[in-house]
């Protein structure tokens, strides 16, 4: 790893990668402080545009959007309660109440600071157990991969939303769109409809994705589009007042070492995303802080719970991409796009990435860190023209990002049968978020269907057809024992959940 630094940090510090790491995070910021168009939006419509980059460039313009799109949520929520990303609405709980307080600017220093030094203690936690657990993963077979993409298809489709049906008809779905083009092994079309989708090897991931999050949430914004946002008052908010002092650093560190550990944690976890962590956080520091502060009660507007909220939201973003670069398995909906953002770099990721584009992979996490420090820097400069931005009315940019996504489709390919998949998939997704139906579960069984297809078939070739080759490993039979583990899980919270849904109804009926 050493010897490739120097090489990593010469692509990091070019004057083209330090230009495109700024404007990712301008955008981000101003794309995450306007609710409806986050983090998986902006990607969306950037993806295509890096096809023509570098690789460490394009990399470093969407984790650049990301990173300034946590922030971005943070400044809306605060000052003018309104969630800017669904990471950021705990934050609302107590930021919102500090700024109509007169402490706005304390507020959003806390957010800023405890933000980018979680996603930093984030960041780090990648890049250790990258290197780590690429080594592990090198003893992965056929039949291991096929269990470890099981459980994270479980995982995914249990936890991504309420009912646990509703995630595996997701998953079942994308299983069927991952099927249409060739048989992965033997070439034959299946699945095809028309002479274009016969010829196809697959449908293009970069297609997919977008419709699946960029398009049907505009969908979803131009269907329930309300003037509220561009008509919202300050309310007695304000971004002056008393700025952070050490002693309210000391008060908050407990928050944050809570917020940053929980959220690193549940970053690895395929389904639970920034929002989870970030209520997750909340809760346990409140309780830590047995509700109350100097400053005041939790829900009033104290410094910790901004903190707790803002790191625990932050540390998701780099343990999500742990699965991603070590197993090539998305831990979100944003690590899905970057997948492909790196697979039309021709970089797979999985086990032998470090060997096979090590350099390009450890000045990726340069980046990381680095962005993190502008990013604070950029978010403090830039409040002001994010307040002035959430004033105006937002409607006319829906169709602009949606023109933009067309044109970038298309581009990868040059196809218009790329440009119909992302409005079919878009209008599909649009209707299982109608429906409550999670997309997460979708797009993580889409992008692992020919892994997990070539695994199961290749295994069973080995064994001449003979089952018991998926548990003749110790790793094996571990991976069998968590999915059944997981299953069972959820099924058992959810008869007891309806078991005291139940006692409940007949208590009051009896209240009666």
């Amino acid at each position: 790893m050493l010897e490739l630094l120097p090489a990593s940090a010469a692509m990091v510090f070019s004057l083209q990668s330090i230009v495109f790491m700024c404007i990712g995070l301008a955008v981000g910021l101003a794309l995450g402080a306007i609710p409806g168009l986050g983090p998986s939006i902006g990607i969306g419509v950037l993806l295509p545009i890096t096809f023509g980059l570098e690789p460490v460039a394009a990399m470093i313009l969407l984790i650049g959007l990301y990173k300034g799109s946590l922030l971005g949520g943070t400044i809306s929520a605060i000052l003018l309660n309104t969630p800017g990303t669904s990471g950021a609405v705990a934050t609302v709980i107590d930021g919102y109440p500090m700024s109509q307080k007169g402490f706005g600017k304390k507020a959003l220093q806390g957010a800023i600071l405890s933000s980018g030094f979680a996603d930093i203690c984030s960041d780090v936690f990648l890049i250790i157990g990258s290197v780590s657990l690429a080594g592990v993963a090198l003893l992965f077979g056929p039949p291991e991969m096929f269990w470890v993409i099981i459980f994270a298809l479980i995982l995914t489709s249990t936890l991504s939303g309420q009912s646990m049906w509703k995630g595996f008809l997701s998953m079942g779905l994308g299983m069927l769109v991952g099927s249409v083009g060739r048989d992965p092994l033997v070439g034959t079309p299946r699945l095809g409809i028309g002479p274009d989708l016969g010829r196809i090897n697959s449908l293009e991931l970069v297609a997919v994705l977008i419709g699946l999050f960029a398009i049907s949430e505009i969908f979803i914004n131009l269907s329930t589009y309300k003037k509220s946002v561009s008509s919202k008052k300050s309310n007695n908010t304000t971004i002056y007042g008393p700025s952070i002092n050490l002693s309210d650093i000391k008060e908050s560190l407990k928050s944050f070492f809570i917020g940053t550990s929980t959220g690193t944690i549940t970053g690895i976890i395929p389904g639970l995303g920034a929002s989870a962590a970030a209520f997750l956080s909340y809760t346990i520091t409140k309780s830590a802080y047995g509700g109350e502060t100097k400053e005041g009660n939790f829900g009033e507007g104290v410094l910790p719970g901004v903190v707790s909220a803002e790191s625990g939201n932050s540390a998701v973003s780099g343990s999500n991409m742990l699965p991603m670069f070590v197993l090539g398995i998305p831990g979100s909906s944003v690590a899905a796009l970057l997948l492909a953002a790196l697979g039309l770099q021709g970089i797979t990721p999985g086990p032998g990435i470090f060997d096979d584009h090590g350099e390009v992979i450890y000045a990726i996490f340069l980046a990381l860190i680095i962005a993190n420090f502008i990013n604070m820097i950029f978010a403090n400069v830039m409040i002001k023209p994010l307040i002035w931005i959430l004033k105006r009315d937002p409607k006319i940019v829906y169709p602009i990002v949606l023109f933009i996504c067309m044109i970038g489709v298309y581009a990868v390919n040059n196809r218009m049968l790329d440009v119909g998949v992302t409005i079919g998939i878009g209008f599909l997704a649009y209707l299982m978020k109608k429906g409550s139906i999670p997309v997460a579960p979708m797009a993580l069984a889409f992008i692992l269907s020919g892994q997990l297809e070539r695994g199961l078939r290749r295994s069973l070739q080995t064994s001449q057809g003979e089952w018991d080759i998926f548990i003749s490993s110790s790793i094996s039979q571990i991976g069998l024992v968590l999915c059944v583990l997981a299953v069972s899980l959820v099924v058992w919270q959810n008869l007891n959940n309806r078991r005291m849904k139940v006692e409940g109804d007949r208590i009051d009926e009896q209240d009666k």
